[in-house]
């Protein structure tokens, strides 16, 4: 009896922090399993269709009730840059925040993302819930994403991480590498962006956070190994969707997939060119649907992301299905000649593999009709082009700058530009 006790106690120690909080927030408690949690969000969805119908311009004359979140109709990002207001469930006097988002394209318009102060709510309670694997009670963050504007993503962090009995920081308005090193000093926990963490931990090696959580990019797995050693650390990964409420899936200490936020927000994974269901564990298109968005409900919302479903038990002991690796953005693949692509993400992957490489920039210019890739790279004390070459997964033209490039100082998600 004192051994099934001890167990019991060792399970629930291990088991994902999310997992434990969606036994809570679905009710489930004891008795959740994919197939009770996919008949709860059912209902949900249920729900969400005639709260949508009533209350939105937008899916006023699109939604009936259905048997499968597949029959309903998809949600674009175009649709919300072309009319945002007719996403919007809530009085404007109601609306607690709004965010802007810039778009790709040369269009101009942004995306206006709206919640409510449940919204919000629910985004801190998910927070708290996520950050508990990372930090223990006592400990110290520095956020070195957003800014501590009122209910800014940053702050949202804040308030979590206060919430489990730790404190946090948030740096504003840094203007280079050096700044975010001083401000992370003796910190527990460090949350920012993978290229940014990346580039502190080649100039500062001696830092010795506890705990890393990366988000708001692509998260390549070159860094989160190069950070691990480094700076001896724990590294989690962390996908989050302003459009959904910041924060959607994290991983666990057995870092084998995304733990994710059931209880607010279904997944799919589909193809991008059918628009049909992938096979179990294929790679496709991740959509969302908000289960629980008050102000700005989306339904089969078209994310741009590649990933697959992970649906074999997690180390931790949770049964439910997982996200596995964002491998980037299918608007991120940019053709070079033939039948090939190129995209950051590939970069990334690749070149931050490199000791040496601390930063880069890409561009891809037109030169005597072919596509010529252009890299700024910072190398610290120099490095081998023709190794940076040999490393690269296609035999494009390429040129080589080795310069200054703190990442810093030109702040935002990476991409390729194109000249």
């Amino acid at each position: 009896m004192e051994k099934h006790y001890h167990q019991a106690i060792v399970d629930y120690i291990m088991i994902s922090s999310v997992n434990s909080w969606l036994t809570k927030r679905t009710g489930l408690h004891n008795n959740l399993t994919t197939e009770t949690l996919s008949d709860w969000q059912h209902n949900k969805l249920i729900d969400l269709v005639s709260y949508a119908g009533k209350n939105t311009r937008f899916y006023r004359e699109k939604l009936s009730p259905v048997d499968n979140i597949t029959e309903l109709p998809f949600t674009y990002p175009s649709d919300i840059v072309n009319d945002p207001l007719a996403f919007l469930a809530i009085p404007q006097s109601e609306v607690e925040r709004i965010t802007t988002l810039t778009t790709s394209g040369t269009t101009g318009k942004k995306k206006r993302i709206f919640f409510s102060d449940s919204d919000l709510e629910r985004t801190k309670d998910y927070f708290a819930e996520g950050m508990k694997t990372l930090m223990k009670e006592g400990q110290d963050a520095m956020i070195l994403i957003s800014d501590d504007t009122l209910n800014s993503l940053g702050s949202l962090l804040k308030s979590a991480i206060e919430r489990i009995g730790c404190s946090a920081g948030i740096t504003c308005n840094i203007e280079n590498a050096g700044y975010a090193i001083e401000a992370s000093r003796n910190r527990d926990c460090l949350i920012g962006m993978p290229a940014e963490l990346l580039y502190m931990s080649r100039i500062e090696p001696a830092l010795r956070p506890k705990s890393i959580l990366l988000t708001a990019d692509f998260i390549p797995v070159s860094v989160i190994k190069s950070l691990s050693d480094t700076w001896k650390c724990r590294v989690f990964s962390h996908y989050g969707l302003t459009e959904i409420g910041f924060g959607y899936a994290v991983d666990c200490e057995y870092h084998n997939g995304h733990h994710l936020r059931d209880a607010d927000i279904i997944a799919e994974i589909i193809d991008p060119e059918t628009g049909k269901p992938a096979a179990p564990g294929q790679a496709g298109e991740l959509v969302l649907t908000a289960l629980s968005n008050e102000a700005m409900p989306l339904i089969r919302y078209r994310t741009g992301d590649k990933s697959h479903m992970i649906n074999e038990q997690c180390g931790c002991g949770s049964t439910l299905s997982r996200l596995g690796r964002i491998e980037g953005r299918y608007e991120n693949d940019i053709p070079v000649y033939g039948n090939k692509t190129i995209s950051i993400h590939q970069l990334d992957e690749t070149l931050f593999a490199i000791p040496g490489i601390r930063s880069f920039d890409a561009s891809l210019k037109n030169e005597e009709e072919r596509r010529i890739l252009h890299l700024d790279i910072d190398a610290g004390k120099g490095i081998d082009t023709e190794l940076i070459r040999s490393n690269l997964p296609f035999d494009s033209g390429i040129k080589i700058n080795l310069c200054k490039k703190d990442p810093f100082t030109h702040r935002g998600k990476r991409n390729i530009n194109i000249i």
